[in-house]
């Protein structure tokens, strides 16, 4: 026979294999709940391959250019660039190990209609598309003037931020967005996603950021979104096209 402390730890490995292997199953079921009751679940999986598809290029014309960044004036370089009709400022805080190069190829993997927000936030005193060390704990923040991020951020999350771009330059024409989207959002009687409860403007956003994996992956995805949620789509192609 063998020892009892032997046998007691046999008991609790068991158990805690039990414990674990229930947790697991509950967790799986409310991801597939979480997946029926909202949209950017059912759409996470095209972040992996986001960009994949994009036709959008973006091409340096000047630069670099010392500059004092907007956030907190630290020295960084500017560089002027174009894409399609849009034309735009990238602009580097110095030490950042992240080139030029390697920001216009994370921001080619968004569909050519998210660089009208590159534009937005190329206004005189503005910095564009911005790369700083740190944000204060942020990965990335996004307004009528600025788009930020730190060194690792991804394109889709860029995508988010540049909702919030366009939503707060559509509210300068049609200070009535807010009110339509809140109408889109009972209309559609479905979720975004966990993070955008918080928050209508992130409810918006996070659409964006949806809209555009969609937009990556094609018509059927699109489609999909479409029937999902139809109201919160129209309005958010409108903005996106700044109709």
């Amino acid at each position: 026979m063998k020892p009892l402390h032997t046998q007691l730890v046999k008991i609790a490995l068991t158990a805690t294999f039990i414990s674990v292997h229930d947790g697991t199953s509950s967790v799986s079921a409310a991801e597939k709940k979480e997946q029926k009751q909202r949209v950017e679940p059912q759409f996470r999986h095209l972040y992996k391959t986001f960009g994949k598809n994009s036709n959008t290029r973006i091409h340096l014309t000047t630069g670099p250019k010392e500059v004092k960044m907007r956030n907190g004036g630290v020295p960084g370089k500017c560089w002027l660039a174009e894409s399609g009709r849009y034309k735009f400022k990238l602009t580097i805080q110095d030490g950042v190990d992240v080139t030029v190069e390697q920001l216009i190829e994370r921001l080619q993997k968004l569909p050519m209609p998210y660089m009208r927000a590159c534009e937005v936030v190329s206004d005189e005193k503005e910095d564009g598309i911005a790369i700083y060390k740190t944000l204060g704990g942020a990965g990335a923040h996004g307004g009528k003037q600025y788009v930020n991020m730190t060194p690792g951020v991804k394109a889709i999350i860029i995508a988010h931020e540049m909702g919030h771009t366009l939503e707060q330059k559509a509210r300068e024409a049609d200070e009535t967005i807010f009110e339509q989207w809140q109408s889109a959002i009972d209309a559609d009687k479905i979720s975004v996603s966990g993070y955008g409860d918080g928050a209508l403007w992130e409810d918006l956003a996070d659409f964006a950021k949806v809209y555009a994996a969609c937009m990556d992956a094609g018509k059927e995805e699109l489609n999909k979104l479409r029937k999902l949620a139809p109201a919160r789509y129209t309005l958010w192609k409108r903005i996106l096209e700044g109709n």
